[in-house]
């Protein structure tokens, strides 16, 4: 039993002596380059550009980072009206001019706005003015009919549209609500007034 444990060993040994030399064989030969130069990191780091075959003055840059307008992006425009303490806000697509252009493009179209945000998406411009806003109206009871009109920064009413709705169709405590005039805030506000009556 003895000489069988030690034929064992012996066999074990030498397959694993095979084994490691076919291992180190197959790496050789896979790790074979054909007659490529290789260079160490060290040289590598030392070499100098100037000294290389590249053109320094063809170089392009390919940094695309820089955000640019899409076609279908849109512009919103943020006015604030000191007087009124109104922010209004409108919403328009963008104009053809302005695809694929940069934020320093947008900023030199609109010289009085502030760019807030810039997206190639959506551009946010801001600016403040001193005056009031025109989304004041005033609605009242002329001759039997509701008109509308605008109220300007100076308080002036300006005849906007006189409605088809007739007073004496509406009942008494809204023809008494319009008879001495009611301010409107905002075209929202002004539509969603009228529809009340209709």
């Amino acid at each position: 039993m003895d000489k069988k444990w030690i034929i064992t060993v012996i066999i074990v040994i030498v397959l694993g002596l095979l084994l490691g030399v076919g291992t180190a064989i197959f790496s050789s030969y896979m790790n074979k380059t054909d007659n490529t130069n290789i260079v160490s990191r060290k040289e590598l780091a030392n070499t100098n550009i100037e000294n290389s075959n590249i053109d320094l003055n063809n170089i392009k840059e390919t940094n695309s980072s820089e955000n640019i307008i899409s076609p279908n992006a849109i512009i919103i425009k943020k006015t604030y009206y000191k007087k009124c303490d109104h922010l209004i806000k409108e919403e328009e697509p963008i104009s053809e001019d302005l695809i694929n252009k940069t934020e320093e493009d947008v900023k030199n179209k609109y010289l009085d706005w502030q760019v807030t945000s810039f997206t190639n998406a959506q551009i946010t411009l801001y600016k403040e003015l001193d005056e009031q806003c025109d989304e004041h109206y005033f609605v009242q009871e002329k001759n039997g009919i509701v008109v509308i009109y605008t109220i300007d920064k100076s308080g002036t009413k300006t005849l906007k549209q006189q409605t088809e709705i007739l007073t004496k169709y509406l009942p008494d405590e809204d023809v008494e609500k319009i008879k001495d005039g009611v301010e409107i805030i905002g075209y929202t506000k002004l539509v969603e007034f009228l529809e009340d009556f209709e």
